[in-house]
């Protein structure tokens, strides 16, 4: 089991960016709360099983699915770095330009 969990910046950005959405557009944070939920025992199950996510083209860099998110993660012997979460509806070329 992996013990130790780091976010890159750019994932904490991702993560405060959607919280804040679904927070402003459902005037509630109930939601967001819910999702922060799901993403953290999703992390856990990662942290115990970390090769459960699919392997990307890039070898170091696995994916997993999350309802409507993609959570991009790396491992190495002790860490599990998340690297970036993002929304499956938004514009794929966003997508493309963090995976290059």
């Amino acid at each position: 089991m992996i013990s130790k969990v780091s976010w890159t910046k750019e994932a904490q950005t991702h993560i405060k960016e959607i919280l804040e959405y679904w927070k402003t557009r459902n005037n509630s944070s109930s939601y967001s709360n819910k999702l922060l939920k799901l993403i953290h025992e999703s992390i856990l199950r990662l942290q115990a099983f970390p090769n459960i996510g699919r392997q990307t083209e890039n070898e170091k860099i696995r994916l997993k699915i999350i309802n409507n998110y993609f959570l991009y993660y790396s491992v190495n012997e002790n860490e599990l770095c998340i690297l970036g979460i993002f929304d499956t509806r938004r514009n794929p070329d966003y997508l493309k330009s963090f995976l290059e």
